[in-house]
């Protein structure tokens, strides 16, 4: 570090790259110096744009000492190699979602980041929204009792504009859809329901044949503790729509639209309104990288761990393996 800043390198400057950077530039105790993204003109661009160093060339930027940390913002397919590499230079880690595209490679990013005794946080970003947050704060603290079912749905078209990239149409780059985009719920889900000991699922592809995975699918999971939980994603709903709710022992939580939206408390005696703007809450990107820098210049555990990484990819191969068997499949995470 430098005058107590965490210089970072970032690498990939696509649309997440940018977000990151943009939000890293709000945050006192981070300095952007470098990046790196495998198109020249893109890098280029960039560099241009934030005023910094870049190439085209991973090993160059990780080759810097002016670099204390990087985050990592390209294709899933290249979260694992690049964190190992980032990690054996002893580089701290910001990588992006999903982790990795297997629990084999979510391992070996761990294994390489304890092995050079550097920090290693997962983007899971959803953790930070106003509604998100508030659902695992009421749940968490036992007001309504027991929780008894957690159901998610997150419905929608397909990639269109900055996100159409042909790497996301195959399951080797982009994981499909459950890792590219519903990691996040996976993620959500265990987080407040808690580990989850077994999971039934289908899948089909309807209408986007270019794709090599499910554009729909319905995912029905048990939970260590007792409680059920019910996930139903879709790229062929003309009609958007993602919200959920929660019900325990006491009362439920409704939360029928998570961005912008509101979240009802409803008890047997009373039926409490609480709207997203009355959450006082920073940028979500900004708090997850505040968190990860803070537990860099305090020296403690990420806030969101590779084990938690390891966790939601375990839970989407799960899923797939249910999806291509037709069976219940029980999960085993490693502690």
């Amino acid at each position: 570090m430098r005058n107590g800043k965490v210089r970072v390198g970032l690498v990939g400057c696509g649309v997440m790259g940018k977000s990151l950077a943009t939000q890293l530039r709000t945050i006192e105790q981070m300095e952007l110096v470098a990046a790196c993204d495998a198109f020249d003109d893109v890098s280029k661009a960039f560099a241009e744009e934030f005023g910094i160093w870049s190439t085209t060339n991973l090993d160059e930027l990780l080759g810097r000492d002016d670099i204390d940390a990087v985050l990592i913002a390209t294709p899933p397919y290249l979260h694992a190699e690049q964190t190992v590499a980032a990690a054996k230079a002893g580089k701290h880690v910001f990588c992006e979602k999903p982790m990795a595209l297997t629990v084999e490679d979510c391992d070996r990013m761990i294994e390489a980041c304890q092995a050079k005794n550097v920090k290693l946080m997962v983007g899971q970003v959803l953790r930070y929204f106003p509604i998100h947050s508030k659902v695992k704060e009421i749940v968490e603290s036992g007001e309504l009792g027991r929780l008894l079912c957690l159901t998610i749905h997150r419905l929608g078209g397909w990639f269109t504009g900055v996100w159409a990239k042909d790497w996301r149409k195959s399951k080797v780059t982009s994981g499909g859809a459950l890792m590219e985009v519903n990691i996040h719920e996976l993620d959500y889900l265990r987080w407040v329901g808690g580990e989850v000991e077994s999971v039934f699922a289908m899948g089909e592809n309807f209408l986007h044949s270019d794709c090599d995975y499910p554009d729909c699918a319905l995912v029905v999971m048990k939970f260590q503790n007792g409680a059920l939980g019910i996930l139903h994603t879709s790229q062929v709903s003309i009609a958007g729509d993602y919200g959920g709710r929660a019900d325990c022992e006491k009362g439920s939580l409704l939360f029928p639209q998570f961005w912008n939206g509101k979240l009802v408390v409803q008890t047997e005696r009373e039926q409490k309104v609480i709207k997203a703007e009355e959450l006082s809450t920073e940028n979500p990107v900004r708090r997850e990288l505040r968190e990860f820098v803070e537990s860099i210049v305090e020296n403690r555990k990420p806030a969101i761990t590779g084990e938690d990484g390891r966790a939601a990819v375990a839970l989407a191969v799960a899923i797939y393996k249910s999806m291509e068997t037709g069976n219940p499949i029980s999960l085993r995470f490693k502690q």
